[in-house]
């Protein structure tokens, strides 16, 4: 168990190396196609993806512990004889001289024993009921289920049973005195799982990679296409990777008279900044609807757009 959870930590640390590398390093723009008469290249929303990544590790955290540190205990018995008598008058005491040994282990919910633990001489069990007192006063009542034996009681399992279930305790201790009571029983096997735990876990573990989904697939995408044969620069917005559609603007790459990175003035001091086209008419495009940081990136878009152009104008007036 230690073991697994050594590798899960190294693996979750390297992957947060990796997520820090890409926010710090990531490309910010993905080039489709660059070439004398096409240019294509999509904004990709950045710290968007690194938050749906960030959170999407807590979802695996959840579903790893959901599986693998979520307890199930069962309690095998079997009545073991103390004494064999070979004729059939002395059957009935050496069925009466007996003693019932237990194997109680512990697994996850995937089958994997992580304990195990022999109870010899299992004569009895009883419900013991804690009382705790917190800071306001308030009693909370904590029980467990001990299994007796001649020289030792041991628990039924590590972790206590709260008062809403209580009744599950007690149905274990009356399956148990039932089976004790039985002397032509000759095996028991009683399993308790925290299903409602397992639940939760689950629940919260869907939680999380919904959110990491969310943040990753409804952050927005700007396609940039500029075409030199059609003479057009097609802008498209879309969330959802482009399955629910798109906001698409088409523009001629003659109305374009400058491109430029706009700043203002972030909530949280400093400045913010977004690529705008300037049209001939004097509308002014942004290639996005929001300034984020990120002044290099966007100075790059501003090179590489200006640099496509450049070599238009070059080709349509040659020297």
């Amino acid at each position: 168990m230690e073991d697994k959870a050594s590798l899960l930590g190294d693996g979750l640390l390297i992957f947060n190396l990796g997520l820090f590398w890409y926010l710090l390093k990531g490309k910010y723009i993905k080039i489709h196609e660059q070439t004398q008469n096409k240019l294509n290249f999509t904004i990709q929303p950045k710290l968007l993806r690194f938050l749906g990544l960030f959170f999407g590790q807590i979802g695996v955290i959840f579903f790893c512990a959901t599986f693998t540190i979520i307890p199930v205990t069962q309690l095998n018995c079997d009545r073991v004889p103390q004494n064999l008598h070979t004729s059939s008058i002395s059957t009935d005491i050496g069925q009466k001289a007996s003693s019932v040994i237990c194997q109680l282990m512990e697994f996850d919910f995937l089958g994997h024993q992580k304990s195990q633990k022999q109870v010899s001489g299992l004569i009895g069990v009883r419900l013991d009921k804690q009382t705790k007192t917190d800071k306001d006063g308030k009693i909370t009542y904590k029980y467990q289920v001990m299994l007796l034996t001649n020289t030792d009681s041991v628990p039924f399992r590590r972790k206590t049973y709260s008062h809403y279930f209580q009744e599950k305790a007690e149905y274990i201790i009356l399956t148990i005195k039932r089976f004790l009571a039985e002397p032509l029983e000759r095996n028991l096997i009683v399993k308790q799982d925290d299903i409602l735990t397992f639940y939760t876990a689950s629940g919260l573990t869907l939680f999380w990679f919904l959110l990491s989904l969310l943040l990753i697939a409804a952050s927005s995408f700007i396609n940039c296409n500029l075409d030199k044969e059609s003479n057009i620069l097609t802008l498209s917005h879309y969330r959802w990777f482009g399955k629910l559609g798109k906001t698409v603007f088409q523009y001629s790459l003659n109305e374009i008279v400058d491109i430029k990175v706009e700043s203002s003035d972030s909530d949280e001091g400093g400045f913010a900044y977004r690529v705008t086209l300037m049209l001939a008419s004097g509308e002014s495009v942004p290639l996005s609807s929001v300034y984020s940081s990120g002044f290099e990136e966007k100075q790059q878009i501003v090179k590489m757009i200006k640099t496509f152009l450049a070599s238009q104008e070059a080709s349509v007036h040659p020297s």
